[in-house]
């Protein structure tokens, strides 16, 4: 009950961010989309095939409802072309068709289930990677974030608790684990802005970057700057970050240090939590692949935007 609970709220703050802010900067789709994808094909799940309490059949009708509205913002807020927009909406449409097809003419139901659960366990690592990309989690909504966390938690608890599928121990952990990273970059990356990086350049590129430096407002971008533009899309916290010598600016300061890294701490905590239950769940060493294959695909992010994104800026 207080999973069901805490999945009805946790997009709520960030589909309020992004309709305060008018812009869904910071967010990707393919997070979104994986999302939606996955919760529609758990709607027709429960009710062909499952048979679950009230509250979960509410919840399956609610949850793809609130995720569709977060892909509307997407095309109504994001900053692509509109031919873009169209060819992906298209693809999308007729892949959601094709789900709902085959879902309601073929017994595919552990085909349906596994897809599913790829999705699940998936969702979260472009959002992830992309906040990496940008040194910044300022797209997403903190509040957004803390409740999934609290939302993995008790998925988490009732999956040890009770007997389960290897496939959804193997969700359960994944799901869990990258939510937990990505609370963690919340708290590492807190006070870096993505404004984008304008190169020094004299001459006849100096009138291009003082336009570019015009469009930049605050937090936020006009259209006439995307997201995906090849420049490096984030400062450091250094440059991003405003200092003060006040005693109230130091105790600030203060406070947020010690509050970044007590949060750390807990969801680093939470980490392993997940790791050893995940091992104690598949009752093998094997377990270990798990958390392994998850700092590998973060360890090749991290190498790729570090060195071979910035040696191609650097050869351009």
């Amino acid at each position: 009950m207080c999973s069901t609970t805490l999945w009805f709220i946790v997009l709520l703050p960030q589909v309020w961010k992004n309709f305060r802010r008018k812009s869904v900067r910071g967010l990707s789709v393919l997070w979104a989309t994986s999302n939606f994808t996955a919760s529609l094909i758990n709607l027709f799940f429960v009710f062909i095939y499952a048979k679950i309490p009230l509250y979960g059949q509410i919840s399956s009708v609610y949850c793809p409802i609130l995720e569709f509205a977060l892909l509307v913002q997407f095309w109504i807020y994001g900053k692509y072309r509109k031919i873009l927009k169209i060819i992906y909406a298209a693809v999308c449409g007729v892949t959601w068709a094709v789900v709902i097809a085959v879902e309601l003419i073929f017994e595919v139901e552990n085909f349906i289930e596994y897809v599913a659960i790829v999705l699940w366990c998936i969702e979260t690592f472009p959002q992830v990677l992309l906040n990496m990309k940008l040194q910044t989690t300022s797209g997403q909504a903190t509040g957004s974030v803390v409740i999934a966390m609290l939302g993995k938690t008790t998925d988490f608890f009732a999956n040890n608790i009770l007997v389960m599928p290897i496939q959804y121990v193997i969700m359960c952990y994944f799901s869990s684990s990258v939510a937990y990273v990505n609370g963690f970059q919340v708290a590492w990356y807190y006070g870096n802005e993505d404004h984008p990086k304008i190169p020094d350049q004299t001459g006849s590129n100096a009138s291009n970057n003082q336009t570019m430096e015009r469009n930049v407002s605050g937090s936020e971008l006009t259209s006439s700057y995307s997201i995906n533009n090849d420049f490096p899309s984030a400062l450091s916290a250094s440059q991003t970050k405003l200092t003060t010598n006040t005693p109230d600016g130091l105790n600030s300061a203060k406070i947020i240090f010690v509050v970044r890294w007590l949060s750390m701490a807990i969801i680093s905590c939470l980490l392993l939590m997940c790791v050893i239950g995940f091992t104690l769940n598949v009752e093998s060493f094997l377990g270990l692949l798990g958390p392994t294959t998850i700092g590998l695909v973060l360890l090749m992010a991290h190498v790729y935007f570090t060195y071979f994104k910035r040696s191609h800026y650097a050869l351009s």
